[in-house]
C-alpha cells in the first residue's frame, strides 16, 4: 500500500471516529478541506480523496459552495470487526482443510478479478455504470438475507466478466462464482460491509475510468485471503508476488 493510501485511511478513520462520537452529527456540517488539512498535519489530496470515498459511500454529502455535511452514521472500514453486521464464526472453516480451499478460491479469484476490472474500467459504457450501480444499490438493501445478499455479488462480479465478452473468461468467473461454499465462508466470516464498502468504490473508479484505482480496490476487495491465513497460523509470503 501506498504511502498516500495510508496516510487517507488515517483520514478515514479520524472521519469515522469524529461521526461515531457524535461530534460530528447526522446533517451537520464538518470542517473545510483546508481546516483538516491543518487538524491532521497533511495533504490536502488526502483530504479531498477521504471526503470523496465517504461521499461514494453515501455517508457524506458535498455540495457545491456549502461544504460537506454528514447523511449517515453507519459507516464501515475494512479490518474494524467492530461494525461487521451479524459477524459470525463458520462452520466451514473449522477445519485446515477447508480453510486452505477458501483461500485457494479467494487467490484465484484475486488473480484474474483485478485485471478484469482494470479492463473493464477502460472500456465502461454509461450502460455499464448504470448496470452495477442498480446492482450495488439493490445489494445494500439485502444486508442481512445472506441467500439474496451473495446473489447479487456473484451478479455484480460476472457483470464484469460479462462486459468484456470474452468467453474463456466468462467461463472462469462462473466456475469461481458456483462455489456457493466459498460465498457462505465469507460471508460468515467477513460479513457484509466489505462487499458494499468496496462495490461502491469499484463502480465509482470504473466511472472515472480510472483503470489503476479499479485494479487496486479490486484486489483490495479480495484480501480476505490473510485473513483466512491468520486464522490457521500461517503466512504464505508467496502472495506478495500477486499484488497488481
Amino acid at each position: 500500500m501506498s504511502k498516500d493510501n495510508n496516510v487517507t485511511e488515517y483520514v478515514m478513520q479520524y472521519i469515522k471516529d469524529k461521526i461515531e462520537s457524535g461530534a460530528w452529527p447526522l446533517n451537520s456540517k464538518i470542517p473545510s478541506e483546508n481546516e483538516l488539512t491543518i487538524e491532521l498535519k497533511c495533504s490536502r489530496t488526502s483530504i479531498r480523496s477521504a471526503l470523496q470515498r465517504y461521499n461514494v459511500l453515501g455517508i457524506l454529502e458535498s455540495q457545491h459552495g456549502r461544504g460537506s455535511f454528514v447523511k449517515s452514521t453507519e459507516i464501515f472500514i475494512p479490518g474494524d470487526n467492530d461494525t461487521v453486521p451479524s459477524r459470525k464464526h463458520s462452520h466451514l472453516i473449522e477445519t485446515d482443510e477447508n480453510a486452505h480451499s477458501y483461500w485457494e478460491w479467494r487467490q484465484a479469484r484475486n488473480i484474474l478479478e483485478p485485471a478484469i476490472a482494470a479492463r473493464v474500467a477502460e472500456k465502461a459504457t454509461a450502460e455499464f455504470i448504470e448496470k452495477i450501480n442498480r446492482i450495488n444499490k439493490e445489494q445494500r438493501a439485502l444486508v442481512g438475507d445472506q441467500e439474496k445478499f451473495i446473489e447479487k455479488d456473484k451478479e455484480f462480479h460476472m457483470a464484469f466478466a460479462e462486459f468484456l465478452g470474452n468467453r474463456i473468461i466468462i467461463k472462469q468467473m462462473q466456475e469461481l462464482m458456483n462455489y456457493k461454499e466459498m460465498h457462505v465462508l465469507g460471508n460468515d466470516e467477513f460479513g457484509y460491509m466489505g462487499g458494499v464498502y468496496f462495490h461502491a468504490l469499484i463502480a465509482d473508479a470504473v466511472a472515472h475510468h480510472d483503470k489503476e484505482r479499479a485494479r487496486q480496490l479490486m484486489y483490495e476487495h479480495g484480501k480476505n485471503q490473510e485473513a483466512v491465513r491468520r486464522m490457521m497460523g500461517e503466512l504464505d509470503s508467496s502472495d506478495k508476488d500477486q499484488r497488481p
